[in-house]
């Protein structure tokens, strides 16, 4: 039987880089990220050097974010806003597998 008070399965050990990279993946630059998470910009520069957050966003990546979106019940329109691609993008991250 599993925990039910587990907490979610995340990318990375540290909440303060998983809420950077998710707004890396939706096109936020270092000055933006780290106002919102109230942190140096350089110390999100450093996130993501170190996190490669470049090479995790590749559309390999992407396309299983997508799926990730779809599995937890977002619309197509709403995965693409997310993810900054357009929805024939997301229709075809989706399509692959057979996961529509």
């Amino acid at each position: 039987m599993g925990n039910v008070n587990a907490a979610p399965k995340t990318r990375f050990n540290n909440l303060l880089v998983e809420r950077a990279y998710q707004y890396y993946l939706k096109g936020l630059n270092a000055v933006e990220i780290g106002t919102l998470l109230n942190i140096s910009p350089r110390t999100i520069q450093r996130y993501a050097r170190d996190n490669k957050f470049k090479e995790l966003a590749t559309p390999e990546t992407l396309q299983n974010r997508a799926k990730e979106l779809f599995r937890q019940g977002h619309s197509y329109r709403e995965i693409a806003s997310i993810l900054r691609k357009s929805r024939t993008t997301v229709y075809y991250y989706l399509k692959d597998k057979g996961n529509r």
